[in-house]
């Protein structure tokens, strides 16, 4: 996820980005691969699609319990994936298993819109994987402007719209193209919709006049 540090540290920091890489690891690679894989050995396509549901359910596991509280997100993920499985076995479709990609990218959009109503979720982002410098400057920020209450509020709903507007492309792609070609046009579309967004949250939160606005409401001098 973007995260909107200051102008002379523009990179994600280190955790954030390796947080990334293994999301999109699990989440994306593995299950290609996986489906790939046992189709090239001629596994039928529901069986090799069912086997890429196995990293993202593990991983959804994993963080429930190392974090020892129920993190909504992987809760989402674990339930639309026991539910599209559940499904798959009642019809024998390997399309509702495809579809699930669909689902659970509506989840993580839906989510976003919800943390709208208390602290936006790119806010949450930034305090869980800055340094602690870091973080504490976003707090300030957070609590003394409203000009940066309202940039994260508004890159949130708009990471938030345009996932579940993606959400709505997967599920009819899964119904209509054929199964063998979903996977990776899918995971094309996961990439091409990230940088588009992050790209976007850059350009509109690193505006020199958001940041002059910034400073000024939490009495800071504006960095040249």
């Amino acid at each position: 996820m973007t995260t909107l540090a200051p102008p002379e540290k523009p990179a994600a920091p280190p955790e954030l980005r390796r947080e990334l890489i293994v999301n999109l690891a699990i989440n994306l690679v593995a299950p290609a691969a996986l489906f790939y894989g046992l189709r090239a050995l001629g596994v039928n396509q529901w069986l090799a699609l069912l086997a890429g549901v196995v990293p993202p359910a593990v991983r959804a596991v994993q963080t429930v319990i190392t974090k020892r509280r129920v993190d909504t997100l992987a809760v989402f993920t674990l339930s639309i994936l026991v539910l599209s499985v559940a499904t798959s076995f009642l019809s024998g479709s390997p399309r509702f298993l495809l579809a699930k990609d669909g689902w659970m990218t509506a989840a993580a959009g839906l989510w976003m819109l919800a943390t709208l109503l208390r602290t936006p979720f790119l806010y949450q982002v930034l305090r869980s994987f800055l340094g602690q410098e870091a973080r504490e400057r976003i707090e300030r920020n957070w609590l003394g402007s409203p000009t940066y209450r309202h940039v994260l509020r508004v890159a949130t709903a708009m990471w938030g719209v345009v996932l579940v507007l993606d959400a709505g492309v997967r599920v009819v792609l899964a119904y209509a193209l054929p199964v063998d070609r979903v996977p990776l046009i899918s995971g094309l579309q996961y990439v091409a919709v990230y940088l588009a967004l992050e790209v976007a949250t850059r350009v509109y939160a690193r505006r020199k006049s958001v940041a002059a606005a910034i400073a000024a409401e939490v009495g800071e001098e504006t960095r040249a």
